[in-house]
This record gives structure tokens, C-alpha cells and sequence, in this order.
């Protein structure tokens, strides 16, 4: 190998890494947006739990009792 092919060989590599970070820094960004969605997510969720138990037990339902509608 002479100095030419050496030197190309290496801006490609270095090419390569620097493509490599950029993916890296961005799929970084998208995780932590999804992370922050889940756990928005996730607060909802409970959010919607409770509310539905303060609804049943101001309507006198008992979840665990009841027949399901289809029986």
C-alpha cells in the first residue's frame, strides 16, 4: 500500500465514525423523546385508573362482582 491509498483508507474510516456519531446522537435524541412520551404515557394511564375507580364508586359498582354484560 502506498501513502495514497493509506490516507484514503483512513478518510473513509474517519468518514465512517463521523456517520456513526450522527447516528448515534440522533437515535440518542429519539429515545429520550420516547421516554419522555412513555412516562407522559404512563401518568395518563394512572391518571384514567383513578378516575374510572372514583366513577365506579360513585356509582355503587363493584367491579369485582359484577357479571360481565355478555352472561
Amino acid at each position: 500500500m502506498n501513502t495514497t491509498e493509506i490516507n484514503e483508507r483512513i478518510n473513509d474510516l474517519e468518514f465512517k465514525v463521523l456517520y456513526q456519531e450522527d447516528t448515534i446522537e440522533s437515535l440518542n435524541q429519539v429515545v429520550s423523546q420516547q421516554q419522555k412520551d412513555l412516562l407522559m404515557l404512563q401518568e395518563k394511564v394512572q391518571l384514567l385508573g383513578r378516575l374510572l375507580e372514583s366513577y365506579r364508586s360513585q356509582q355503587g359498582i363493584n367491579s369485582e362482582n359484577e357479571i360481565p354484560p355478555h352472561y
